[in-house]
């Protein structure tokens, strides 16, 4: 973290016009200073990209690591599985692992604006989650030891997976055994702060089945929530056109168990006449059979906790970008 130009506590002073132990009472006592007199100041810290610095050597002090993960408010197994790999990892560390959930743009920039948030950990994950390119430059300034979870960003070290990659193996699945019409379930209205993976494994999906002459149909493109239940009710509209997917390429491995219990209740035999294929290969989908496109979800959550505690013990580590593989896991549903 050394090099960086830092704004100090003297400059926010001098731009918001008060006194410094003012600054310092706002930092430390909110309640305590005037409401018009906070505003300014907080503005001015925004404007500085200033975070103070006073809580390290307290950080120091401590015996556990306190570790933040900014995670979305979903509790999709997916999130589920990456945590489970941050947490065995941390453990072992003997780092304190705290999820603070995210549900709304406002709270995203609530938790990465709050000075009080941000002095409770010696590191935080962003998991799934885009930060808005301001909020990431004054986290990054703030010198909190941050990883980013599938959203790469210059300012952080990151852990992701190639969707597009996914998407085009999951057409070249279908390619191979000769399975045509192919459709797609995804996702229409993905939360602001979304890295939209959704849109990235469709394109991928689209571009292998162009090539191939197989372009994907309007009316076999179908989006909705990233539930069962949306998946449930896409399939079965699929199912009942005049001439129904002879495959469908979910964009998780929730939305691949809605197209299974649609295909089920209207006694459509998979792999036989349907074909599904999801992604992210979830614990469920081994029990289910359910052949998927795999992330190595916990895993991807060991290496991110890997590069934080790296990042933490050896403070001048490089930013660094592990890219994790895909890979085509087939089962009985293909």
């Amino acid at each position: 973290m050394s090099g960086r130009h830092r704004s100090t506590i003297y400059s926010v002073a001098e731009k918001a016009g008060v006194s410094i132990s003012t600054v310092s009472r706002f930092l430390n006592t909110p309640d305590l200073v005037a409401q018009e007199t906070a505003r300014r100041i907080q503005s001015s810290m925004s404007q500085l990209d200033y975070v103070p610095h006073g809580h390290v050597g307290l950080r120091a002090h401590r015996e556990i690591r306190r570790i933040g993960v900014l995670c979305p408010f979903f509790t999709a197994p997916s999130f589920v599985q990456r945590l489970q790999g941050m947490s065995e990892t941390f453990q072992k560390a003997d780092c304190e692992m705290v999820v603070c959930a995210v549900d709304s743009p406002a709270q995203l920039t609530g938790y990465l604006q709050s000075v009080s948030f941000l002095r409770r950990f010696d590191g935080l994950i962003v998991l799934s989650i885009s930060m808005p390119e301001q909020e990431a430059r004054r986290l990054h300034a703030s010198g909190l030891h941050v990883v980013v979870v599938e959203s790469p960003s210059p300012w952080f070290a990151s852990v992701d997976a190639d969707n597009v990659l996914g998407g085009r193996m999951a057409a070249e699945c279908f390619l191979h055994k000769g399975y045509f019409p192919c459709a797609f379930l995804g996702e229409d209205a993905p939360p602001p702060y979304s890295p939209r993976p959704s849109e990235t494994r469709l394109a991928g999906f689209r571009e292998v089945l162009e090539a191939a002459g197989h372009a994907l149909a309007p009316d076999l493109v179908r989006t909705g929530k990233p539930t069962v239940e949306d998946a449930f009710r896409m399939t079965g509209e699929l199912l009942d056109l005049a001439r129904p997917p002879r495959a469908i390429f979910a964009m998780s491995d929730l939305m691949a168990i809605g197209a299974l219990r649609a295909a089920g209740q209207r006694g459509v035999a998979v792999p036989r006449d349907l074909a599904v294929l999801g992604f992210d290969d979830i614990e469920a989908a081994g029990w289910l059979g359910l052949s998927t496109v795999s992330q190595s979800l916990v895993e991807s959550g060991r290496v991110a906790a890997r590069l934080l505690i790296q990042g933490i013990q050896h403070d001048t580590e490089p930013v660094q970008r592990v890219h994790l593989d895909v890979r085509l896991v087939e089962r009985e549903t293909t």
